[in-house]
């Protein structure tokens, strides 16, 4: 069985084709967005600033800002994707800046724990078996003065979760499950989340019921994916970022056509099918519409003629009224009180947790007791219904 992290579960949640293509096909491509090259410089930089510290080396703003600035220019390169079309490198390069700034201000001197590794990387087993084998890097691991160790994240994001997305959170939770296998002796462990762009903290503490229901959960999803044959495509607004467009059912066409001129774009055999198939169902909704006008002239033209069937040219055309028997819907007030009634008599099973078909079979059959369905009909209403049909007059019939 392979060796999984957080991220590819994520991956696969999120569009198990890309997970097939990424992970198990091993397709490399060199795209990256602007978002995950800022959060990796972000990184880079606090990291610095803890290792250097470990050395009791304390850097200043100006340092790390300095430090920032360049291994974003040492490593920014064209290849890297801005979405956003109105904003810039410069833009977010600032954000960096402001984001390492809301940090430094918030923990500097950085002294109220004592820092046992940075990107410290981490592998572990969920099962005594050694089959389900996990992986992941901890931004930061550390100790507090009461012994207490804390796993801390690093979050760039413009989104800020609540607190029951922290404590549902899956990543940090493996990783205190990775550091408790490594050091066996360590019983409490909080897990810190730094939101840089909202200058805010989150912190989870999981109980041992929660870590094994984790522990379940991720064994079986791994079991899913090391069982899964078809890997369907998952379409989100994460499409905009994967790098698989040419090899998605469901992006390929939009990235064939895209780079074509005008002239060709249109002439292009999906785009004109596209078109046409568009065009035909804006006039069959035009249709529809008169159809509708026309099918209730014929009903009331056969009520104010009393007549069943409507001679044409070459055509017939017969009209029938009836009157059927209506129950309420789940969806209505009144269907409580029904259920109810019907429960009560012990004949829930009879209308298959009430299809309204059945009970309105029931009741037309006078399958119950008479004060059973007159109970039962106080929620029922009878509604008039109409069909037209049209077909071609025979020849004796012209």
């Amino acid at each position: 069985m392979a060796v999984y992290s957080d991220s590819q579960l994520g991956v696969y949640e999120q569009c198990p084709l890309k997970f097939k293509l990424r992970y198990r096909d091993r397709i490399k491509r060199d795209m990256e967005g602007v978002e995950g090259f800022l959060g990796l410089r972000v990184h880079d930089t606090l990291k610095k600033c803890y290792d250097d510290l470990r050395f009791t080396k304390t850097n200043s703003l100006s340092d790390l800002l300095a430090f920032y600035n360049k291994i974003w220019q040492e490593n920014w390169n064209d290849s890297i994707v801005i979405m956003k079309q109105d904003l810039t490198q410069e833009h977010y390069r600032s954000l960096g800046e402001k984001l390492i700034e809301n940090y430094y201000n918030r923990y500097s001197p950085f002294d109220a724990d004592i820092t046992i590794q940075t990107e410290m990387r981490i592998g572990f087993s969920l099962d005594d078996e050694n089959q389900y084998k996990m992986q992941g890097y901890i931004d930061r691991l550390s100790r507090i003065q009461d012994g207490t160790y804390e796993i801390h994240d690093y979050k760039t994001t413009s989104h800020m979760p609540s607190q029951e997305d922290a404590d549902k959170d899956r990543q940090l939770g493996l990783y205190q499950i990775g550091v408790q296998r490594r050091w066996p002796d360590v019983e409490n462990i909080r897990l810190v989340w730094h939101y840089v762009a909202f200058d805010a903290e989150l912190v989870s503490c999981r109980t041992p019921e929660a870590i094994s229901g984790l522990i379940e959960s991720t064994k079986s999803l791994i079991d899913e994916i090391e069982s899964a044959q078809d890997f369907s495509p998952n379409e989100s607004r994460l499409c905009d970022w994967c790098e698989y467009p040419d090899l998605c059912p469901l992006r390929k066409h939009f990235y064939k056509v895209e780079a074509l001129p005008v002239n060709e774009y249109l002439n292009e055999p999906g785009v004109v099918l596209a078109n046409r198939y568009a065009q035909l169902k804006n006039q069959e909704a035009g249709i529809e519409a008169e159809m509708e006008k026309v099918r209730e002239a014929i009903l009331d033209y056969a009520r104010r003629e009393g007549v069943e069937v409507i001679k044409g040219s070459d055509c017939k055309v017969r009209v029938t009224f009836a009157d059927k028997l209506k129950f309420p819907r789940k969806s209505d007030a009144e269907r409580p009180e029904l259920d109810g009634i019907i429960k009560e008599a012990g004949k829930w099973g009879e209308v298959s947790d009430l299809d309204t078909t059945a009970l309105i079979g029931i009741v037309e059959k006078g399958l119950w007791s008479k004060d059973l369905i007159d109970r039962v009909m106080k929620y029922g209403r009878i509604e008039g219904s109409s069909t037209v049909r049209i077909s071609k007059l025979k020849d004796e019939e012209k």
